[in-house]
């Protein structure tokens, strides 16, 4: 094979498994405004995310058989996705502990088969609904949470009060479809 052929193949590759993260790409500007962290931190951790993947996309065959995400806040990685042994969960979980940058690792990576196009579909769609409900929460501002969706189970993540995750847990409970709801919060004192 000629070289170009293999490094498309490749790059093709290392973007299987981070569609959602490309997806979510687009809203990264508006984002950036809203956002708790500072421009600066909001950088580290999207070049934590990029590393951690690229990290990931190397380890063959355990990336050809699994589906990883990585969202990072503050240096606080949550990784999710699906793996089919225990060893890979563990070894994704070394890879990215060692990204520079990375203070701390929260693997969620369910052991079993990764997810079809179609559950994929609808986890983006659970993820949307999820969104819209805390957006249009008036006790909380739905602008500074992530929503990831794996498999039915909403993962939240950002900065907020305790009183925004309890609410923001609370209206995800209670949106249909979803499994589960995992938070990867970090708590800050309230804001004006």
């Amino acid at each position: 094979m000629n070289k170009t052929l293999i490094t498309l193949l490749t790059s093709l590759a290392l973007l299987q498994g981070c569609a959602g993260l490309v997806a979510a790409g687009g809203a990264t500007g508006a984002n950036m405004i809203t956002d708790r962290r500072t421009i600066g931190t909001q950088i580290n951790d999207q070049t934590i995310e990029m590393r951690a993947l690229h990290r990931l996309g190397e380890e063959k065959p355990m990336w050809d058989e699994s589906r990883f995400a990585v969202i990072a806040t503050n240096g606080k990685v949550l990784l999710i996705g699906q793996t089919p042994t225990e060893q890979y969960r563990a070894r994704a979980e070394a890879i990215v502990t060692e990204v520079p940058g990375v203070k701390e690792v929260f693997n969620e990576v369910r052991v079993g088969t990764p997810l079809t196009l179609t559950q994929q579909s609808k986890d983006t769609w659970l993820t949307s609904k999820v969104k819209s409900t805390l957006l249009a929460e008036k006790n909380i501002d739905g602008t500074k949470l992530k929503v990831v969706t794996e498999n039915t189970e909403v993962f939240l993540v950002g900065l907020v009060t305790r009183n925004e995750a309890d609410v923001a847990v609370q209206l995800t409970r209670n949106v249909a479809g979803v499994s589960r709801v995992v938070t990867a919060f970090e708590y800050i004192q309230n804001v004006p």
